[in-house]
């Protein structure tokens, strides 16, 4: 059996995650120019039904993006950069994939507090 791998530092996590979110910008750029057509070139509403539509939309094509890497291959672009992988069960890999994306947004919507939290983890987790 193998040792498990050390937990990644919290910089080079930081930095996966800021190599991460230069990908995840230029596709949700992406997304947001094939509803151009559909809104006659103009831009898209921010406030009413459809901006939380659209926002739900783009959040859609994140976790997508997320879930897909991590499922393939165990590592987003940004991850492989800097030698960070993902385990995942080889079961139900989507489902926790989802599960790990949504505590991610979770964590950053509470300024990345677990994020930092987890340096004082026994395990670095």
């Amino acid at each position: 059996m193998m040792p498990p791998n050390p937990p990644a530092p919290l910089w080079r996590r930081a930095a996966a995650l800021f190599y991460d979110l230069m990908f995840v910008i230029a596709l949700l750029m992406l997304a947001t120019l094939i509803l151009l057509p559909f809104n006659g070139g103009q831009a898209l509403p921010q406030t009413g039904v459809f901006a939380w539509v659209y926002r739900a939309y783009l959040l859609l094509w994140a976790a997508t993006y997320f879930s897909v890497f991590w499922c393939i291959g165990g590592q987003t672009p940004g991850m492989k950069v800097w030698y960070i992988r993902v385990i995942l069960p080889a079961r139900g890999c989507y489902t926790t994939a989802l599960l790990r994306f949504l505590g991610g947004l979770v964590s950053l919507l509470l300024a990345g507090i677990p994020f930092w939290l987890a340096q004082f983890h026994p395990e670095k987790r």
